[in-house]
């Protein structure tokens, strides 16, 4: 990513990472007040003890900077961070005696308004979390880390610390990314060097390992999580594990689009090439990585997706020269070459349901300065294009900055940051009902709740708790 942000007055984007002091800090560490919310995953006997967590949660930042996780009701909510360890008995020095007495093993502090998080990412298999971690320090300077955080007991371990104290983007301290086998946590951080891509084994004390670095920087891992396809400035190319230094393999130089698609099945990646007036979708394979067919004549604007399944690739763009902002989506089959449009109108952002059943896509209506987000059905037929249903209108709001940024580069955080549910019938949405307010710089608008979307039948939004930003487990 290169630290641009969008603002919804004019939606264009502005280049360079932004500095980051103790002062400006003062909106990610000590965000504005509102109610707090319930402190701790205690159970009703009062020891203190947590209960055992199950898959299917939502994990998400309050109000005051802390992470928690919750049931999509609402229910069984825990603050993860601020987590200490103590004695499970007083008799017993040396701390918990069996696997039961574990959750006994960890309390919830008091919060702490120098420290922040930002970014809860979720592994694959809901066993733990990374997340950024924002702090100042007694004599006012600032620490950035990178953490790794128990789902269950929130425990945390330290698995990188930045040498600058630079944001990657708008809120953003880092971009996090678990490879879909959850053994490595990839990253983006701002370093003397500039913008570097790091992969990290949180079971090791081996250390992060830089992969690359340059401005833009945006990748996406291979289904089985042997690979990356990366595009670093003009260069699309993919690296492998166990990331040798000579690993590499150019595919191609490229521009004017961000993230390259890699299929859940690790046999094809989609990437653009073009300039101000066009761009063309390419698809590659991993029998032939030098070469790759041109499937669609896109607008100079382009961000693509491939579903869960592999099937079908989702390509949003818009033609006009000098549009800031999608105006269509698209779905095609690459091996048949029939695209078909599905949405015309303006949107920022489309996140594939795990199911590949639905699209949920986020529209915008700038003489308003409305969001909405909306759905629509696509059931697969005879093998071919899925027929696509009219779209449903879901939620009219106003984002969060921290959502704001997610949107305004939905293609890459739609790998690592999942808005639907595991079995893809609701979304989770941090902000505010109505229409959207000013913004600017690193400043969350008053008010930010987290609501439940239902993606298939007409249960209105529901609102569990407060916080900034919030997403589902996988599974």
């Amino acid at each position: 990513m290169s630290g641009a942000a969008v603002t919804l007055a004019g939606l264009a984007a502005c280049a360079g990472p932004p500095s980051l002091n103790p002062d400006a800090a003062a909106s990610i560490i000590t965000p504005e007040p509102s109610a707090p919310t319930s402190p701790a995953a205690r159970d009703s006997s009062g020891t203190g003890a947590l209960q055992d967590l199950s898959v299917d949660r939502i994990a998400y930042i309050g109000p005051y900077g802390d992470l928690f996780t919750v049931n999509p009701d609402g229910s069984d909510e825990r603050r993860l961070t601020g987590v200490s360890r103590v004695r499970s008995r007083p008799s017993d020095p040396a701390g918990p005696a069996s696997p039961s007495d574990t959750a006994a093993f960890f309390q919830v502090q008091d919060l702490d308004f120098n420290e922040s998080y930002a970014w809860p990412t979720w592994a694959p298999n809901g066993s733990r979390l990374a997340a950024s971690r924002v702090q100042i320090t007694p004599n006012r300077s600032l620490e950035i880390s990178v953490q790794v955080i128990d789902a269950i007991t929130g425990v945390s371990r330290i698995v990188y610390e930045n040498d600058v104290p630079g944001l990657i983007a708008d809120g953003s301290p880092h971009y996090l990314y678990w490879s879909p086998d959850g053994e490595l946590l990839s990253f983006l951080a701002t370093t003397r060097q500039g913008l570097t891509l790091f992969a990290v084994n949180p079971d090791t004390s081996d250390g992060a390992i830089a992969l690359e670095r340059g401005a833009p920087l945006y990748y996406s891992w291979s289904g089985s999580g042997q690979a990356l396809i990366v595009h670093s400035r003009e260069d699309v190319k993919l690296l492998h594990r166990p990331f040798l230094s000579d690993s590499a393999q150019h595919l191609t130089s490229a521009a004017g689009f961000r993230t390259p698609a890699f299929s859940p099945t690790g046999d094809r990646w989609a990437y653009s090439t073009g300039d101000a007036s066009g761009s063309v979708v390419h698809v590659g394979e991993g029998g032939n990585p030098s070469g790759a067919n041109n499937v669609l004549d896109a607008g100079p604007l382009v961000a693509f997706m491939w579903s869960p399944d592999g099937r079908t690739l989702a390509v949003a763009d818009n033609p006009d020269p000098q549009g800031r902002i999608y105006n269509r989506i698209r779905l095609l089959e690459p091996d048949a070459g029939n695209p078909r449009t599905v949405v015309e109108e303006s949107l920022l952002a489309f996140y594939w349901a795990p199911d590949s059943q639905r699209v949920a896509w986020v529209g915008v209506d700038p003489e308003e300065q409305v969001f909405e987000w909306k759905v629509f059905a696509a059931s697969p037929q005879g093998g071919g294009v899925p027929e696509v249903a009219e779209s449903r209108e879901l939620f009219r709001f106003r984002p969060s900055g921290e959502v704001f940024t997610m949107l305004s580069f939905f293609d890459q955080y739609a790998y690592s940051h999942s808005p639907w549910s595991p079995d893809g019938t609701r979304l989770v949405v941090a902000g505010s009902e109505g229409p959207v307010a000013e913004r600017r710089n690193g400043h969350t608008p008053t008010g930010a709740s987290i609501f439940v979307l239902d993606a298939v039948g007409d249960a209105p939004p529901a609102e569990i708790a407060q916080g900034n930003v919030a997403f589902w487990s996988w599974n």
